[in-house]
């Protein structure tokens, strides 16, 4: 039984575990691409640099702003269609189901090319529909993070609503029928019968989402390249520039562990306070 886990264990080390203990000591050291045969110790020279860094603080801002708004749509639409699709009375549930997975099952790299053309000033669909003229969507620092977070919400929604979809379908049907007979309204059944039922698929699921919009690279690098003037500059883009663009390795690795740290604290919170929202049955 252990040598089944061996490999898994050694993907795991090597992909992930190995990576992570590098960041964390590249983050310690004057770490320059163009200087590689000077690279020394400074010890928190860098995170004194991170937190000291204005543009870091409104990265972060920004990045709150996108991964908040995605998780939001994403849920709520996700819900709305998973109960459509859970509800008797749709025909061709499994169809319909089928067709909007698809999204899902595209590239990122395919989206995000897919919706720079709708948002295409001149002949882009959106700007048709809208009666928007020659106004560009991902070209405004008004409006360039919504753009991004409707491609995002298109294709990430799908994935969402099935799992939403899986869990309406273990909630007791015994349940529901109690409470009808103890007379609850349709809202009622779904607050206080529904909802705790499901709250493990909604934990789950809602901060996955989280962390993987934490770490959307492609759809900003290639609708918005962080602009316009920076409206769309998030952690994986800043952290990019700075390590790679900036050649400063050390930054960059320390921006990433600070971006870690405040994912593991986040994760931890979030399971505990949902998980007394939990029910058994």
């Amino acid at each position: 039984m252990i040598l089944l886990l061996v490999p898994a264990v050694a993907m795991l080390t090597v992909t992930i575990i190995i990576p992570v203990f590098v960041v964390i000591g590249m983050s310690f050291f004057h770490y320059n691409l163009l200087d590689m045969n000077h690279v020394k110790w400074n010890n928190f020279a860098n995170y004194r640099a991170v937190f000291t860094d204005m543009e870091f603080i409104r990265t972060f801002g920004r990045t709150l702003v996108y991964v908040c708004g995605t998780v939001f749509f994403q849920f709520f639409i996700g819900l709305g269609v998973a109960l459509l699709l859970n509800s008797g009375s749709l025909r061709g549930r499994k169809l319909f189901r089928s067709l909007l997975f698809l999204p899902w099952t595209i590239p990122s790299l395919v989206v995000a090319v897919t919706w720079m053309f709708i948002f295409q000033p001149q002949y882009g669909i959106f700007n048709y529909l809208f009666q928007l003229g020659d106004y560009s969507v991902l070209g405004s620092p008004k409006t360039a993070m919504m753009g991004v977070i409707i491609s995002a919400v298109w294709k990430q929604m799908p994935l969402m609503m099935i799992m939403l979809l899986s869990g309406l379908q273990t909630v007791p049907e015994d349940l529901k029928e109690a409470a009808e007979i103890d007379g609850a309204t349709g809202i009622q059944k779904f607050w206080c019968i529904v909802v705790p039922c499901i709250m493990p698929v909604v934990k789950t699921v809602t901060l996955t989402s989280i962390v993987s919009n934490f770490q959307m690279f492609v759809l900003f690098f290639t609708m918005t390249g962080g602009g316009p003037v920076r409206a769309t500059t998030t952690l994986p883009l800043y952290t990019y520039e700075t390590a790679f663009s900036g050649f400063n390795l050390g930054k960059g690795a320390a921006i990433g562990v600070c971006w870690l740290v405040f994912l593991v604290i986040f994760s931890t919170v979030y399971n505990k306070v949902l998980s007394t929202k939990e029910v058994e049955y």
